[in-house]
């Protein structure tokens, strides 16, 4: 398992590890291609968690890979698209001009995946997850599975070239609310409210991405129970603020249980602090 990180080239180096890997964030992503070259496994969080800030997240995409073309975008979303079929509905010409090459930007092999911006409310009725500075007593994030589905539908088309990381939510677990058949996804990004994402619901939705051939990432990860649980739960990510804001301390700790080969139980723990 990866324990990601949003830290520096030169800390990447530092404790360069096989289990280490970036997480780029529309704030951090610095001498990306650099990262890349270098061998470094990276993966790219939207930051909703803080704000969803479209431009910033938008500029990050673009850093990864350069947006494609209208028409590249088409085939990259819908290669299943039958040409003449669309000749029908556009009028004369249209086949010709579908058949002209267009080739979406390659991606670098070692970017796993792009997060999907999605939507996280905060408990107190807040629309967005209250930051910690003007928190109260009933704040605490809680997810949205039909924003988050409906955000996905929105930037899908633009994004559909790279590699997709879609973000469970609560309530992702009803029937029609993760798009398993969208073009270009490669993952699932656990969120959510702590209770849910420690829960059953959640972690069925992850055997189901493992099974489909998906990457599965944990965010907000910063203890050795929640790198455990997030391992009985088939997780092949994590990341979490500890392992950066006191790397000397715990990074090496954290990279040795991610790294760690022997098998968990899957156990749940809602109503334990961990």
């Amino acid at each position: 398992m990866l324990l990601l990180t949003t830290q520096a080239l030169p800390q990447m180096r530092e404790f360069r590890h096989p289990n280490l890997g970036r997480l780029l964030t529309p704030r951090h992503f610095a001498r990306l291609n650099d990262t890349l070259a270098e061998g470094f496994l990276t993966c790219a969080d939207n930051d909703c968690f803080h704000s969803y800030a479209p431009e910033t997240i938008a500029r990050m995409f673009a850093a990864v890979a350069p947006i494609p073309s209208v028409l590249a975008r088409i085939r990259t979303a819908w290669p299943q698209m039958n040409p003449r079929a669309v000749a029908t509905l556009t009028g004369p010409g249209a086949g010709a001009w579908l058949d002209q090459p267009a080739n979406a930007p390659e991606v670098h092999p070692n970017l796993l995946w792009v997060t999907v911006p999605d939507v996280l409310r905060c408990a107190c009725g807040a629309p967005e997850h209250c930051r910690a500075a003007v928190q109260g007593p009933d704040c605490r994030p809680v997810g949205d599975a039909d924003a988050t589905l409906e955000r996905f539908r929105e930037w899908h088309m633009w994004i559909a070239h790279l590699p997709l990381a879609f973000v469970l939510q609560d309530g992702s677990e009803r029937p029609g609310r993760v798009p398993w058949s969208a073009p270009g996804l490669r993952a699932v990004f656990v969120g959510g409210s702590d209770a849910w994402r420690l829960g059953p619901e959640a972690a069925r939705l992850v055997a189901t991405a493992r099974a489909r051939g998906l990457l599965a990432h944990m965010g907000r990860v910063n203890s050795a129970k929640r790198i455990l649980h997030a391992k009985s739960m088939g997780c092949t990510s994590i990341d979490g603020t500890q392992w950066v804001r006191w790397r000397d301390r715990y990074l090496r700790e954290g990279l040795a249980l991610c790294a760690d080969t022997q098998p968990v139980e899957l156990h749940w723990q809602t109503q334990l602090a961990i």
